[in-house]
């Protein structure tokens, strides 16, 4: 998740709560945390002192925590919005489409037996262990997911899809409907 990205989504979430957008100072804080700036340091950058931008931080942090129901400071902030953010797939049931207005890489979608590769050790590493411009993929865990073992006269909804995912390369392909 990049840092607009993430303030993208918090203003979406505060706004969508208590109808009031995240002001400048708020997002440069947002965006100094996610950087691993300091008070100071992101009081320089939108020409507020030091004091200022933690009185206003202690409040974001507060209203942050209450909208989202977990404690959140100056520390953790950046992987509990990113946690959470990937979440609202499990928690609203939407499709993968939200997630994907957040998230500009591809969305991975793995089952029980999950692959650890470089690549994955390198994500999990603080932003400053990496490159700024590394591409990043989501992990979304589908041990919870029901076991599909039969399908009843789908033959041409199975051909459909083939189609779509080997043929025509499609990349995202939400299914809906009432399950049985």
């Amino acid at each position: 998740m990049t840092t607009e990205e993430l303030l993208h989504w918090a203003d979406d979430i505060v706004f969508t709560k208590t109808g009031k957008h995240l002001d400048s100072v708020e997002m440069a804080i947002l965006e100094g945390t996610w950087q691993g700036l300091k008070y100071e340091e992101i009081g320089k950058s939108c020409y507020r002192s030091k004091s200022h931008v933690k009185n206003i931080a202690s409040e974001l942090w507060k209203t942050l925590s209450d909208l989202l129901g977990e404690d959140i400071n100056k520390m953790n902030v950046r992987s509990i919005l990113e946690r959470k953010a990937v979440s609202n797939i499990y928690n609203y049931g939407e499709s993968l489409e939200i997630v994907s207005s957040y998230i500009n890489s591809p969305i991975n979608i793995y089952g029980e037996k999950m692959r650890y590769s470089e690549d994955t050790r390198q994500r999990s590493q603080s932003p400053s262990e990496t490159s700024p411009t590394q591409n990043q993929s989501t992990i979304i865990n589908l041990i919870d997911a029901p076991e599909l073992t039969t399908f009843y006269d789908r033959t041409s909804e199975l051909t459909t899809l083939k189609q779509w995912i080997l043929e025509d390369h499609t990349r995202l392909i939400t299914i809906y409907g009432l399950s049985g």
